[in-house]
């Protein structure tokens, strides 16, 4: 019996090879792969391993290797079609039964891939042609060398030739017209090459087969950018361009960006820092983020700096929260305004582009300051609307143990939100009432203390930290500092930042915020304070900082 090529290549999409050798053998993660005593030979020390992203196992030690198939093949002795029905009962799949429209579908398939792979090899001889000088220079102009073109198979596509081309090498107008790279005319019923006068950027799936294209015109031709319709071999909701290179730069242990457009993709494969895809003009689909958790178990969007970047990655947010899965999320990196990836690494460097997304945001953090700016917080009865929104957010998560971590995390936020906006309690009143006597300056130095000491307040209040400027260089380097460390890793604990505020060079601002002099201005120990007191300190001095009454600012917290 002939099982179709794409339900075996769904059935290992849609089950982790970890997943079924896990079932057999002890695997621990490490990385992107994960490691366990190989079952093939006798060994006291892990030489097996099993890369998801590849489908594949490998062991250094006898050198066995294979996929799914192979491994239930070799350790429970079934045959080919056992093995894909013992891995479609467990993708929950039925398997599809042969039929005569299938092997025409099939070969149909083949055709077209062949047609695409022939249609690439012609666009990339153009480009490299007389009448593909045009598109040379526009890619010049963008900082592409032919190197880079050649990763990703970029080309041209004149407007006319390419029909002739792929006639002589024996494939029919039909078989033209389901591969989409020839058009018929509505007018008259002549053919026609689809691609005029663009340039190319291949679309290939994670086989690195070809599939479609993505087309960029040239000269004033509308539209801007012309995709190829979905047919046997493309469906736009299921790839993201640039997979294969992406997967390459990957071994190297490079964060995984995830930008909009084609040229977006290139700019930052260019830089090194990165490895980069993009989904195909679509918001994020389902299928699109499980393939990005295939590549990277915490992706970064990066979206472009508008408006309608910023909605897009609310919708991404939106669509993600319902699919989180323990150990596997998404960050999120905001690009300065009117800005996409391409931009600002033409007109800034990498190292600006480095610090977008090194500086990105944990979801958790980016659904809070989301939703923080859209209500107006002062209001008690906004204030409850908000939470009411975030846990509505956190209500959409399906897996139960994420919505658990999620929901303790967020209620923690709003108790912290509650203790800074309600004033003193009666239980910590009597404890608060010597007040520093410190001016502007070392209020911002009391606030930087406080944070110091308790960094969890740090995302909390990251809205209001970025709007204050104490006009101390070194001061608000530190904060800065501060605020990028925790934001970027919310685990590290106060002595790994103090480590690695140290490693930045800041070690002497910071003696003096944790000094015995800086102590003695203030009433309390930063160290010793509980985090509800450390938070209602904090809130007081926010509001006298920001310009602001704050609760006690006519009998304490006075200027010299």
């Amino acid at each position: 019996m002939a099982v179709p090529p794409e339900f075996i290549e769904d059935l290992r999409q849609r089950v982790p090879l970890s997943d079924v050798i896990g079932r057999r053998v002890k695997l621990i993660r490490k990385g992107h792969r994960h490691i366990g005593l190989c079952p093939f030979h006798a060994e006291k020390t892990p030489s097996f391993s099993v890369v998801d992203d590849d489908g594949f196992y490998h062991c250094f030690g006898c050198g066995v290797h294979g996929d799914a198939i192979s491994f239930l093949r070799e350790t429970e002795g079934l045959d080919f079609i056992e093995a894909i029905e013992r891995l479609a009962e467990m993708a929950g799949l039925t398997l599809p039964r042969s039929t005569p429209q299938d092997s025409v579908a099939l070969r149909q398939r083949k055709v077209v891939l062949d047609i695409l792979e022939e249609t690439t090899s012609f666009f990339e001889a153009a480009l490299r042609s007389d009448d593909g000088r045009n598109a040379r220079l526009y890619l010049k102009q963008r900082g592409l060398d032919r190197a880079i073109a050649e990763t990703y198979r970029i080309g041209y596509s004149p407007r006319n030739g390419l029909r002739v081309a792929l006639g002589s090498k024996g494939f029919s107008d039909l078989d033209m017209l389901t591969a989409g790279v020839v058009g018929k005319s509505q007018r008259d019923g002549s053919l026609y090459d689809y691609f005029r006068d663009r340039v190319m950027f291949p679309i290939e799936n994670r086989q690195g087969r070809v599939i479609a294209f993505g087309a960029r015109a040239l000269a004033e031709a509308q539209p801007k950018y012309l995709n190829s319709s979905e047919g046997p071999t493309f469906s736009k909701k299921s790839v993201v361009y640039g997979w294969v290179q992406a997967r390459e730069s990957l071994r190297h242990n490079l964060p995984l960006v995830v930008a909009e457009g084609y040229m977006d993709v290139i700019a930052i494969h260019k830089t090194g820092l990165a490895a980069a895809v993009a989904p195909l003009g679509t918001a994020l689909t389902p299928e699109q983020i499980s393939l990005l958790w295939k590549l990277h178990d915490e992706p970064v969007l990066c979206f472009d700096g508008d408006t309608a970047g910023q909605r897009a990655q609310m919708r991404a947010l939106e669509r993600i929260l319902p699919l989180l899965e323990p150990g596997r999320s998404i960050r999120f990196a905001v690009l300065p305004e009117g800005n996409d990836p391409d931009d600002l690494i033409r007109a800034s460097g990498y190292d600006e582009f480095q610090k977008v997304i090194s500086t990105s945001r944990s979801l958790i953090d980016s659904l809070w300051v989301s939703l923080q700016e859209e209500y107006d917080l002062i209001q008690p009865e906004t204030r409850a609307q908000f939470w009411q929104a975030v846990r509505g957010h956190v209500r959409s998560i399906g897996n139960n143990q994420v919505r658990s971590a999620y929901g303790d995390e967020i209620e923690s936020r709003i108790a912290l939100m509650r203790n800074q906006t309600r004033g003193v309690s009666s239980m910590v009143a009597p404890r608060l009432a010597p007040r520093p006597k410190t001016g502007l300056i070392n209020r911002h130095r009391a606030l930087a203390a406080l944070l110091l000491a308790h960094p969890a307040m740090v995302s909390a209040n990251f809205e209001a930290l970025s709007m204050l400027d104490s006009g101390d260089k070194k001061l608000e380097s530190l904060k800065k500092a501060l605020i990028d460390a925790v934001i970027g890793n919310p685990d590290l604990d106060v002595v790994a930042i103090r480590h690695h505020l140290n490693g930045l060079n800041l070690g002497d601002v910071l003696a003096e915020l944790t000094g015995e002099d800086m102590r003695a201005r203030l009433p309390f120990d930063p160290n010793k304070l509980s985090s509800e007191e450390a938070a209602v300190y904090f809130g007081e001095l926010l509001e006298l900082v920001g310009g602001r009454a704050g609760l006690f600012s006519e009998t304490g917290f006075k200027s010299r």
